[in-house]
């Protein structure tokens, strides 16, 4: 090497930790220190007014009556759930699914199955499709017209899917992947689950969880969820299922809401405050696998609460532009928000 001009020499080291650096992908990527923050908008437009769903939508607001009013949240929401329209800059979507509704929906011939043509849709859209929210659900399902829907393997959650399941539908994947029907030959299934804590304690339904990509869980404030201290989320159950799922390197999704709104049990912030009563629990606010999705649609005595403006703190931009906020800020600068301070009762 004592023939190589020192400048040259220079020149080649310096080229070798460039590529070192594009190529290593611990220094290509950086953990963010916090996980993604979604929403499910509804309703969307006039369309979804004609809803029934935990009560008429007639007259409610919209979101796509905000355009131009949620820059923040447009800029900064990392997944939103069936809609590339509005505001929003990301194209990340996730969706549920309800699989075993019946036969046909569930044709393992790729070119008839439904879960690969709602894929196929979206990806049709320009969307890219980051979690599938996936389980059984067969009680609302029998109610809703699906007669023939059938629950999964465990009495104590029912929503859990069973391992053929899931072979199954990698399998459609990789075929729909090879008849060019879908983009990729596999997509991140994410067990939504019924009860805060079974998937976690039993070995049975945690050898299935061990197959998919995460974990969500419904936490909602109504019905058999309230009040939070006695009711179906209580918050140590939640956060010890939350934990092992992280723990097995999964990916774990608080999918919360519907939230209530003006009502009895309403006081200002309430839905605020439940997340933060989460977080004391021990709930995991700043993690990289750990994700908050909001499910605000107007259930029962939630609707009524404003979309937006997101500078109205109350409406359900101003709420997503507050969770963003506080899932998305440095924990070593964090401190204490003056909203966490006025949640608290």
């Amino acid at each position: 090497m004592s023939g190589i001009p020192k400048r040259n020499l220079a020149t080649a080291v310096a080229c070798l930790l460039l590529a070192c650096a594009v190529t290593n992908p611990a220094s290509a990527q950086t953990d963010p220190g916090h996980g993604l923050v979604g929403l499910r908008p509804l309703p969307r437009f006039a369309e979804d007014l004609k809803s029934n769903h935990g009560g008429s939508w007639a007259g409610l607001p919209t979101f796509d009556e905000q355009e131009g009013q949620y820059p923040f949240v447009a800029e900064h929401l990392d997944v939103v759930k069936d809609w590339l329209d509005g505001d929003f800059k990301t194209k990340r979507l996730f969706f549920e699914y309800y699989w075993g509704l019946d036969a046909v929906r569930d044709d393992l011939d790729p070119r008839k199955n439904h879960l690969v043509q709602v894929i196929r849709h979206w990806e049709s859209e320009g969307g890219a499709v980051e979690h599938i929210l996936i389980c059984r659900e067969y009680r609302l399902a029998i109610q809703r017209g699906h007669p023939d829907a059938t629950p999964g393997p465990f009495e104590e959650d029912t929503r859990i899917l069973s391992a053929r399941d899931v072979e199954d539908i990698r399998g459609l994947f990789r075929q729909a992947h090879e008849l060019g029907l879908l983009k990729h030959d596999d997509y991140k299934l994410i067990q939504m689950v019924e009860e805060p804590s079974f998937f976690a304690e039993d070995p049975r339904a945690r050898a299935i969880i061990e197959k998919m990509e995460g974990v969500a869980y419904e936490a909602h404030q109504f019905n058999r969820h309230w009040p939070l201290e006695t009711g179906w989320s209580k918050p140590k159950k939640v956060v010890r299922g939350a934990k092992w799922t992280l723990d097995q390197g999964k990916e774990y999704i608080f999918y919360y809401g519907p939230v209530i709104w003006e009502s009895e049990q309403y006081y200002e912030f309430i839905e605020r405050d439940w997340l933060v009563k989460f977080w004391r629990a021990g709930l995991p606010k700043h993690h990289p696998r750990m994700h908050y999705y909001l499910n605000t649609f107007p259930h029962a005595h939630g609707r009524g609460r404003p979309i937006g403006p997101e500078s109205d703190p109350h409406s359900v931009l101003g709420f997503t532009k507050w969770l963003i906020q506080e899932v998305k800020t440095d924990p070593q600068q964090e401190g204490e928000t003056s909203l966490e301070r006025k949640a608290e009762r």
